[in-house]
Order: C-alpha cells, then structure tokens, then sequence
C-alpha cells in the first residue's frame, strides 16, 4: 500500500504556517541524518526548550538502536524501477517546486 499523498509536503507546511506562521522551523531528512545533533540543537534553540549537553545527545544518538521498520518490507520488494522512480519525480516535482517558493529555498525542490 503506498501512500503517495504524503510527500506532497507543500500542503502539509502550508497548513502548519497558518498555525506557527514564522515560528515554523523545517528540515530535509538528509539534513537530520548528516548532522543530527547540530539539527536538534537548532530545534531546542528554537522552540526554547533546555539544551542537553551536545556531547551526551551524540553519544546518545549513537548508541540508539534506531531501525527504520519499513526496510525489511522494501528488501522484500527489491529496489524501484527506473521508470517508476522518473514518474514519481515528474509527478512531486510542481509541488516541490511549490514548497520551494515557498519557502524560499531551491534546496525543497529536491532536483535530482
């Protein structure tokens, strides 16, 4: 079962700026996975909270047992097509250009 409406992240974002307006703090995956502990330290600033010590969160994030649970599923449906993986681009990339604008940063337009 695939879910394909949940990465037109446009809709999502707008409907929380409506809620937070300028308060609402996004980041790519890719970015949280290159550097988590600089992202969550960008998040505690912001929202206010307490700041742990950066050296205890990365020694925690490392040490986390975190598995994605949908890995197993995708092994067993092997890696996608081609022309499966052009169709979903054409198909997110006027959202994704979208969010872009939106946000003003060419980086959500998630280019190849």
């Amino acid at each position: 079962r695939l879910r394909i409406a949940l990465g037109v992240y446009i809709c999502y974002i707008q409907d929380w700026t409506r809620v937070f307006g300028d308060e609402l703090l996004v980041f790519t995956m890719a970015e949280y996975h290159e550097d988590p502990v600089g992202v969550l330290d960008t998040i505690f600033k912001h929202v206010g909270v307490y700041l742990p010590d950066l050296t205890e969160l990365r020694e925690f994030i490392q040490n986390s047992n975190i598995d994605n649970t949908n890995s197993d599923v995708k092994k067993s449906f092997g890696g996608m097509f081609d022309e499966t993986r052009h169709l979903l681009h054409n198909f997110y990339q006027p959202f994704n250009e979208d969010l872009a604008d939106f946000l003003k940063d060419p980086k959500y337009k998630f280019d190849k």
